[in-house]
């Protein structure tokens, strides 16, 4: 059962959210630009514990950006952050089973802010961002030796330490503008890593997220 502490953060967060997200998508005037970015990559977590593999994963935001005078203008914006990583397991002793996958999916609603250098048409993107943890989702894909594969999505479950429910990444973007008309498309690559870690209170735990994508946009 919710705390009352818990219950009040829920809320603030959400009303923080729901403010940015009011703002940046009503944002669009002489000031402001307005752009839609997603970001698939590839992403791992750094574990002491459990040697990680990477796992697709995929990212989306809604920015908002000061037009003022120069090339580095202010952003801020709201999206989602999907990031984790997997193991695979063979040799499990079993012999109707070839091999077991351990998707871990953490997912994090998050504010990003920072600067935009612009050198032409090509960006540099900056930024820190503030996240709340959303879920937390397992996949389980068992493969069998005669070709099945079976798959089975749940809750993470520890065994010990609790996960963050606030992750601090640093995000960077650089690529290229192109313009289409009233709007730009862009293009390029991003990378984000985790400042805090996404468990706690495991002694030696070292869990920092980290991914590395595409960038694809429009900007408005």
């Amino acid at each position: 059962m919710k705390t009352l502490k818990t219950k009040i953060r829920e809320y603030v967060l959400i009303s923080v959210f729901t403010s940015v997200f009011t703002f940046v998508l009503t944002a669009q005037n002489s000031k402001f630009a307005v752009s839609l970015e997603y970001s698939p990559n590839y992403s791992k977590i750094t574990d002491n514990f459990v040697e990680e593999k990477m796992k697709f994963s995929h990212n989306i935001f809604l920015k908002s950006e000061y037009i003022i005078k120069g090339n580095i203008h202010p952003t801020f914006g709201i999206g989602f952050l999907n990031t984790g990583g997997q193991e695979l397991a063979k040799d499990i002793g079993e012999l109707e089973i070839e091999e077991v996958i351990y998707k871990h999916n953490y997912n994090y609603l998050l504010i990003p802010f920072g600067v935009n250098i612009k050198i032409n048409k090509i960006f540099f993107n900056p930024e820190l961002g503030i996240g709340y943890n959303i879920s937390n989702k397992m996949m389980t894909i068992t493969k069998y030796s005669d070709g099945k594969v079976e798959k089975k999505s749940q809750d993470e479950d520890l065994y010990s330490g609790k996960l963050n429910s606030i992750s601090i990444p640093v995000l960077l973007s650089l690529g290229y503008e192109f313009n289409l008309g009233n709007m730009s498309f862009l293009s390029g690559i991003m990378g984000y890593y985790g400042i805090n870690k996404v468990v706690r209170d495991i002694p030696g735990n070292n869990s920092h997220y980290f991914g590395l994508g595409l960038l694809l946009g429009l900007k408005f």
